[in-house]
């Protein structure tokens, strides 16, 4: 049976069937392998957008503790400066002693105490004991106060002098502590960090 024999519709169908063998005989030799393929790296592509949004939220939250961390530096680096360095201690018991001097009273104990470690900081303790009136232990002590590093004043007592004179009325003994910063092994690794970035 010929093809120019059969009716127009005949001839339409046997290339429309035609057709379709072609068609599918390229789907499953050419197309098909290719979409498995496509799919596959489809799939890539969607994970490796996950891994870079899981990057980004990331890099915000190292972005955001970097910040914190610079913040907390600098309080730290504030903190420093009203806490003395340990070579600063001479000083700061040259400075009490000039203050002493300044505000007329007289010296019968200056005896620094053994320095006293703590987490971040270190106690340096003094015990002192003064004699002279309340207005220039009242001087004393508010000179103390404006000092730019920080001294606390502890078991302070007042007792009248039995010899008394205008200049010297009263006996005051108290321990006047400052504190020196501590490097600890956290903030020498931070800081370290901060000098090479």
């Amino acid at each position: 049976m010929e093809l120019q024999s059969l009716p127009w519709y005949g001839q339409l169908a046997v290339f429309l069937a035609i057709g379709l063998i072609v068609l599918g005989i390229f789907y499953y030799v050419h197309y098909s392998p290719n979409e498995e393929q496509i799919e596959s790296i489809e799939l890539e592509i969607e994970n490796v957008e996950r891994e870079i949004k899981r990057a980004e939220k990331k890099e915000s939250k190292l972005k955001l503790i970097e910040e914190e961390l610079e913040t907390k530096q600098a309080v730290l680096e504030k903190l420093k400066a009203i806490l003395p360095e340990k070579e600063e201690i001479s000083q700061g018991l040259k400075k009490i002693q000039s203050i002493i001097a300044s505000a007329r009273l007289r010296i019968q104990k200056y005896d620094p105490q053994n320095l006293r470690p703590r987490e971040v900081y270190t106690e340096s303790p003094i015990s002192i004991v003064l004699e002279g009136n309340y207005h220039n232990l009242g001087i004393f002590f508010d000179q103390l106060s404006k000092l730019k590093k920080i001294y606390t004043v502890d078991g302070l007592n007042v007792t009248p002098l039995s010899r008394a004179d205008r200049e010297y009325t009263i006996r005051a003994s108290f321990t006047a502590t400052t504190y020196l910063y501590r490097e600890t092994a956290t903030t020498k690794s931070s800081s370290r960090r901060r000098r090479r970035g």
